[in-house]
């Protein structure tokens, strides 16, 4: 497998929701434990791991972010799929450190060079109240390419393929909740109609509010219908809300997939 794709994520939400549609177009699950990842990954990512020191971690730690939280890959295709989890769209440092890890590979700083990968590099954002444009011109300041990207395409520049895509309702706001509602909502349109009324008939004030996003909250409260106690990647990767129908008359879900495959496909 020759064509990897590195897709930088804020979340493990995204992580899900990017993998139900990748699932549905042929990728599958690469099962293999890290020190059996195709070379040069496996060495790059076991070097990572033991250079982290245990005393650097904290109780409750989640993975290392320079460590894929899950990979896959699609045979005939020859191409493997490495999402990351970022923990945030403020992450500019870490996306800097896993970026430099993948082009370091093919630079030889670190005695990889023998090796015919081709990378692209995939951005996922949510618009929130910036919008797509203001959006994309953040990611182009911080990665200060030799052209411009632009959402939704793939550009080749400096001998790798680039990307990226912002979740949003319209041009000018939006998330990836607003998406998966749509996909959500209409065949269980009375579950997330009450779970929404749930919300308003129970407000809290807002000084009790720490963390409160209603769109996530209607989201995890239909879910435990399904799944009790599980957090909304899970029930984005697990309940029957979401079909693959659904995933493939989806306009943004077919923006999304082709940021995948390649041009010829």
């Amino acid at each position: 497998m020759n064509k990897i794709i590195i897709a930088f994520c804020e979340g493990q939400d995204d992580i899900a929701f990017l993998s139900e549609i990748l699932s549905v177009h042929e990728f599958k699950p690469y099962k293999k434990i890290i020190k059996d990842f195709i070379e040069p990954l496996n060495k790059q990512y076991m070097i990572k791991l033991q250079n982290k020191e245990i005393a650097d971690r904290k109780l409750g730690f989640q993975s290392e972010y320079m460590i894929p939280s899950v990979a896959l890959q699609n045979e005939s295709a020859n191409t493997l799929v490495l999402l990351h989890n970022l923990g945030g769209d403020q992450k500019i440092e870490e996306r800097n450190d896993i970026l430099s890890m993948y082009q370091n590979i093919q630079s030889g700083e670190d005695d990889f060079t023998n090796y015919n990968l081709n990378f692209r590099f995939l951005y996922f954002f949510d618009a929130d109240d910036k919008g797509i444009s203001t959006r994309m011109d953040e990611i182009n300041e911080e990665l200060e390419l030799n052209d411009k990207l632009s959402h939704s395409e793939i550009k080749e520049i400096d001998s790798y393929e680039w990307g990226c895509y912002i979740f949003h309702k319209d041009k000018d706001s939006g998330d990836l909740e607003d998406i998966i509602l749509d996909l959500m909502k209409p065949n269980n349109e009375t579950i997330f109609n009450n779970s929404s009324s749930f919300l308003t008939d129970n407000a809290l004030d807002e000084t009790r509010c720490r963390r409160f996003k209603e769109k996530k909250s209607i989201i995890s409260i239909a879910g435990q219908l399904q799944f009790s106690g599980v957090n909304n990647s899970v029930i984005i990767s697990k309940s029957d809300y979401i079909t693959c129908t659904d995933i493939s008359d989806n306009e943004q879900c077919q923006e999304i997939i082709k940021l995948f495959q390649s041009k010829n496909e």
